[in-house]
C-alpha cells in the first residue's frame, strides 16, 4: 500500500513540470494569436497588407519600411490599431493659398482643403474656401480662403406716396385731374450687409419702420359718358384730342365721292382708320355730329379732316385741336 502511494507521488512530481511547460507554451501561443493583427497600409498610390504585433501605427510603418518626412502625415481608420485597421499615408505637397490678405506657398500633408484651413486657424463658419473644403489636396493647387463678415446698419429711405383714384361723375370719361398732390414719406430700414474680404457683395433688408408717413396723391377720374348733341344726349365710349382741319366736298375728287363711296358733304369726316374705324359715328367739338367715312394722305394718327359746305366756313374753322367723342 505504501509502495503504491509512493509511486503515485513520484509520478505527480515528474508530471508537474511537464504540465507547467505545456501551459506556458499554450499561453504564449494564445497571446501571439491575439496580439498578431493584419493591417492595410495605403501609401504612394498603392496598398499593402502586413501582419504585425506592434500596437502603434508608427511602428507598423517602420516595420513595413515606410519612411515619413517631417511634414508627412498618416490617418488611422480606427480609434486604435486593431486587426483590419487601415493606415493612410499622406505625403506633404506644396500648395499656394491666399488668406487674410496674403498669399503663401505652404507645404502640407493635410488630406483636404478643409483640414488645411482648420490647421491655419480659419473659422469654418466665417470662411468660404475655393475650391470647397471637401476637395482633396493636390500638389501645386491654388486655394483661396475668403473671409466672410457682415454688418447691420440703419438707413433712411423715401417711402413713396400712393395714388388714390376717385370716380367723379361731373367729369367726362377719360379725363383725370389731380386734386391733392402726393408727398413721399421717410422710412428707416435695417439692412444686413455681407462682405467678402472686406468688399460688399450683397445686402438684405431685415426690417423697416415708418419715420414720416407719406401723403397720398388724390386723382379724380371722370365717369360721365354722355354728351349733349343737337339730337339730344348720346353715350360715348372714349374721347380723343385730335388736330382738326377743314376741306371741301370737291377737294378729294371732282365728283365729291369719299373713300367709302358716299357723297362728301357736311357731317362727313376723314380719319385714320387705325385710330377711328370707318363708319364710326362721332361728335366733334365745334362741328357737331359726323360719320367717319373718308381718308386722306395727310390724315395720320390723331388727325381729323372735317367736310365743310363752302370756303368761308372752312377758312373760319382753320386748324385747331378739338375733342372727338367716339359714340357707341
Amino acid at each position: 500500500m505504501r509502495q503504491i502511494e509512493l509511486k503515485k507521488f513520484i509520478f505527480r512530481q515528474k508530471m508537474l513540470p511537464l504540465l507547467l511547460s505545456l501551459f506556458t507554451v499554450l499561453l504564449v501561443a494564445t497571446g501571439f494569436m491575439f496580439a498578431n493583427k493584419k493591417v492595410q497600409i495605403a501609401v504612394d498610390g498603392s496598398t499593402m497588407m502586413i501582419s504585425t504585433l506592434h500596437s502603434k501605427p508608427e511602428e507598423v510603418l517602420a516595420q513595413a519600411g515606410i519612411n515619413l518626412g517631417s511634414k508627412d502625415e498618416y490617418r488611422l481608420s480606427t480609434a486604435k490599431l486593431a486587426d483590419g485597421s487601415v493606415i493612410s499615408v499622406y505625403r506633404a505637397v506644396p500648395v499656394t493659398m491666399t488668406y487674410r490678405g496674403k498669399t503663401e506657398v505652404l507645404v502640407t500633408a493635410k488630406p483636404t482643403i478643409g483640414e488645411l484651413a482648420e490647421s491655419l486657424g480659419l473659422e469654418k463658419e466665417n470662411t468660404k474656401l475655393i475650391p470647397d473644403g471637401q476637395t482633396k489636396l493636390e500638389a501645386n493647387m491654388v486655394i483661396q480662403a475668403v473671409s466672410l463678415t457682415e454688418k447691420v446698419v440703419e438707413r433712411d429711405v423715401p417711402e413713396r406716396f400712393t395714388v388714390v383714384r376717385q370716380p367723379d361723375s361731373t367729369m367726362e370719361k377719360g379725363v383725370e385731374r389731380v386734386v391733392e398732390d402726393g408727398q413721399d414719406g421717410i422710412k428707416t430700414v435695417t439692412v444686413r450687409i455681407h462682405f467678402a474680404d472686406g468688399v460688399e457683395v450683397s445686402a438684405e433688408q431685415v426690417s423697416e419702420k415708418i419715420k414720416e408717413a407719406p401723403k397720398p396723391q388724390v386723382i379724380h377720374v371722370g365717369t360721365r359718358d354722355m354728351i349733349e348733341t343737337s339730337r339730344g344726349s348720346m353715350r360715348f365710349s372714349r374721347v380723343e384730342a385730335m388736330e382738326a382741319s377743314a376741306y371741301l366736298p370737291t377737294d378729294g375728287s371732282s365728283a365729291g365721292i369719299t373713300a367709302t363711296g358716299v357723297q362728301a358733304r357736311r357731317g362727313i369726316v376723314a380719319v385714320d382708320p387705325d385710330v377711328i374705324p370707318l363708319g364710326t359715328k362721332v361728335y366733334v367739338q365745334g362741328y357737331g355730329l359726323a360719320t367717319a367715312a373718308d381718308v386722306g394722305g395727310a390724315i395720320v394718327g390723331n388727325r381729323i379732316d372735317l367736310c365743310m359746305e363752302d370756303d368761308s366756313e372752312a377758312w373760319r374753322f382753320g386748324r385747331r385741336v378739338v375733342k372727338v367723342y367716339v359714340l357707341d
